[in-house]
């Protein structure tokens, strides 16, 4: 891939001697000295001119390395402070390459049938950071002001910070986390009082390790300095009043999560009547499989491959093998893929293997004249 230029891809590849390898492969500009390419320069001098760019044995990359794996998640892949080059700023957040680490770390030999269970693995290194924090921020107060916040703190404690299709517990902390960041950030508003882009989650979690940071205070409260945990409670009560209204009362059984966040697989012309609307789906937001927002954006095709001298390959996607939406194959790959289920791929050697395997084979002729 050392010709590859754009867009920047991961390449991972492995040998029969066992060889690992993954680099980041595109085409780098060298910057100034002091410069990135995250806003826009002086143009009228040559001082802001790219001096060339990056070469390919600087590229971000590993082989062999001492931990036996490696991984790759959309996650900024290398340290910005101790990188020399710039490569870009709108990375996707760690959570799920944290995930993934902890997943690999924790036994020395996978099969495909655990790869394939990882692929819609319910947890989330995200929960793991911030239930904690909500937990510990509650730990300090001398009485709980009311029920509604005991309640919270209960459901919460209780939680397996797992994203199940059943599980009720979900809902409520994401709907926390949407409180804790619009409470936080109450500074960042436009001159018309509008909401402007926050920051993201690990910002907010980089945040947890100042409980005084001037952050956390809230400007609506003018005699008043709020410190973290103040704000860590304050959104937990209020998340638990938002879903009680909205979804109603946790024993009712609305709080599931394969009710409340499903998957909306459109067709390409958003017409509902040829589209899977309203999938339940194992994960939430930041986990392997992520669910979150109006479900039309999360991970599609799956693919789980075994390398020896015969190949052993399995793969889903949502949907079907036809097109046509009276065809019976237009949506009959949707349950497994809902389910986390992988279908046999083909993978024949030669024509005779293909012709035993149930492909079927269709032979184009030249038309002939009459």
């Amino acid at each position: 891939m050392e010709s590859w230029l754009a867009p920047t891809q991961n390449g991972l590849v492995i040998d029969r001697s066992g060889n690992i390898a993954i680099r980041s492969s595109g085409r780098y500009p060298i910057r100034p000295p002091d410069s990135n390419g995250d806003r826009i320069y002086d143009g009228s001098t040559s001082d802001s001119d790219w001096k060339g760019w990056l070469d390919v044995a600087k590229y971000p990359g590993a082989i062999n390395p001492r931990q036996g794996y490696l991984t790759s998640s959309n996650q900024q892949p290398v340290d910005p402070v101790l990188y020399e080059y710039y490569l870009g700023s709108d990375w996707s957040p760690p959570w799920r390459a944290m995930r993934i680490n902890q997943l690999l770390r924790s036994t020395p030999t996978l099969t495909l049938a655990d790869l394939i269970q990882f692929q819609t693995d319910p947890g989330s290194a995200r929960a793991d950071i911030f239930v904690a924090a909500f937990l510990n921020a509650a730990n300090t107060l001398s009485y709980v002001p009311n029920s509604s916040l005991q309640q919270a703190i209960s459901l919460l404690s209780g939680w397996d910070r797992l994203y199940t299709k059943s599980n009720e517990r979900a809902i409520l902390f994401e709907t926390a986390m949407n409180k804790l960041a619009e409470n936080t950030w109450d500074e960042l508003e436009d001159q018309e009082g509008q909401p402007i882009v926050r920051p993201g989650s690990t910002v907010l979690a980089s945040l947890l390790k100042t409980p005084e940071n001037i952050w956390w205070d809230e400007r609506a409260t003018a005699d008043k300095q709020e410190d973290r945990d103040d704000i860590l409670i304050k959104s937990l009560g209020q998340a638990i009043e938002i879903v009680k209204d909205e979804y109603g009362a946790e024993s009712e059984g609305g709080w599931q999560w394969g009710e409340v966040q499903t998957a909306n697989i459109y067709h390409l012309m958003n017409i509902p009547g040829l589209s899977a609307l309203g999938i339940p789906v194992q994960g939430g937001p930041e986990t392997l499989n992520p669910s979150s927002g109006s479900g039309r954006h999360g991970a599609s095709w799956r693919m789980v491959v075994e390398l020896g001298d015969s190949i052993i390959a399995k793969g889903i996607y949502p949907g079907g093998q036809s097109g046509n939406p009276l065809s019976p194959a237009y949506q009959n790959q949707l349950d497994d893929w809902s389910s986390g289920n992988l279908q046999e791929l083909y993978f024949p050697k030669n024509i005779e293997e293909m012709l035993k395997s149930s492909t079927k084979v269709v032979e184009l002729l030249p038309s002939r004249s009459p």
